[in-house]
């Protein structure tokens, strides 16, 4: 004889499948928005992120190549001047290498356009003071300086310059200066020439800064010809640097 559930045992169990299922349920959504909202965002992120690459010191298109090979884009923000990195290659980016950004996004990278350039003034006829101060006023300054006697009252005056004027030169570069100091002529005591060749005679004194005057031959038996048997101004005479010398030589028979 079958057994009759009272009509509120009935209803308890109803009512605890009810609460089982509304659980179950409850479960369900809450998975299904941890999945879309903390899950999800995980794995797409982690799929389309890439670290940045250092792209400093590389050429604009070198960057291009580069940044496009990983998916993402690249655009010069700026150009400025610089003497430590080349013309046209990179100096800075934004991001940072090594940070982690989605694909498609763009790195910002600042370009060179490579050292200031500055024109060489026009230095000749100048102190070498007023031409310190010049080139001093364009960014540049004095190199090398080679001076040359000159046989005046002059003061140290630039007579050329390299690079010449108009031509152009790195920021900070040295122009290299050719300046004439005034002075008077060097003093000699002329030497006794008797007895030495012409030619080697001659060929010396032009070296010394000396001009042969003339030169007379007379015969003189028992003498080798083109010997140096005299000379005017005579041997102890004080000269100056470029006075003439008058010689006389042995003929020949």
């Amino acid at each position: 004889m079958d057994r009759q559930v009272p009509a509120s045992g009935r209803r308890m169990t109803l009512r605890s499948i009810g609460i089982g299922g509304l659980i179950c349920i409850g479960a369900f959504l809450l998975g299904m928005l941890v999945f879309n909202f903390v899950l999800m965002p995980l794995l797409v992120h982690q799929r389309n992120t890439v670290l940045v690459p250092d792209l400093r010191g590389m050429s604009e298109k070198q960057a291009r190549q580069f940044t496009e090979r990983i998916s993402l884009r690249l655009r010069i923000s700026r150009e400025i001047n610089s003497g430590a990195v080349p013309k046209g290659y990179v100096i800075s980016q934004t991001p940072r290498p090594n940070d982690s950004i989605k694909e498609g996004r763009t790195v910002s990278v600042v370009l060179s356009l490579g050292p200031k350039m500055r024109r060489v003034p026009d230095l000749k006829g100048l102190s070498l003071r007023q031409s310190r101060i010049l080139l001093t006023r364009h960014n540049l300054r004095v190199g090398r300086v080679s001076k040359v006697l000159r046989v005046s009252d002059i003061q140290e005056t630039v007579l050329s310059s390299f690079p010449p004027p108009g031509r152009e030169l790195t920021e900070g570069g040295a122009v290299d200066l050719l300046v004439a100091v005034g002075g008077k002529k060097a003093r000699y005591i002329v030497p006794n020439l008797a007895g030495q060749d012409l030619l080697f005679i001659k060929e010396k004194l032009q070296n010394m800064g000396f001009r042969v005057g003339g030169i007379r031959y007379e015969h003189r038996p028992g003498t080798y010809p083109n010997t140096v048997i005299g000379q005017r101004p005579p041997p102890g005479t004080l000269i100056r640097e470029g006075d003439s010398i008058e010689l006389v030589a042995a003929g020949s028979d």
